[in-house]
């Protein structure tokens, strides 16, 4: 499995009377926007235990830019606006890869500062 450095979370669940709308969407929309040029991994996860949320879309990327050069697609824009007819709890969320150091940090070190992503024109973690 390739891991991304950045990888946009779509969660979300589908509506019961609406699962074949659903399947229908999936088959007719979906295969530009997990194909989008800026994408550099596509998995997807479901959840079969009846919890919230049902689906999950997790779309990897390179970089930031490739992340906003993909939400602000019309691709994207027109895809979830679709999605949206069919499911509930639709939200997506921005997560950059971190790790966990296993040495001691003293009490008066700094952690490294996070990137700043308020330059960037999407939002990191969206109602959608």
């Amino acid at each position: 499995m390739h891991s991304t450095p950045y990888n946009y979370e779509i969660e979300f669940d589908v509506i019961g009377t609406c699962r074949q709308a659903y399947e229908q969407w999936l088959a007719e929309n979906s295969m530009e926007w997990f194909t989008h040029e800026a994408v550099a991994t596509f998995d997807v996860w479901k959840n079969d235990k009846g919890m919230s949320p049902e689906m999950k879309f997790i779309f990897g990327f390179e970089s930031l830019e490739a992340w906003a050069q993909f939400v602000n697609s019309e691709c994207h824009l027109a895809a979830k606006d679709k999605l949206k007819q069919v499911v509930t709890e639709l939200n997506g969320t921005l997560w950059e890869r971190g790790s966990i150091r296993l040495d001691v940090i003293e009490a008066d070190q700094e952690l490294p500062a996070a990137i700043d992503c308020n330059h960037f024109a999407a939002k990191t973690e969206e109602s959608l």
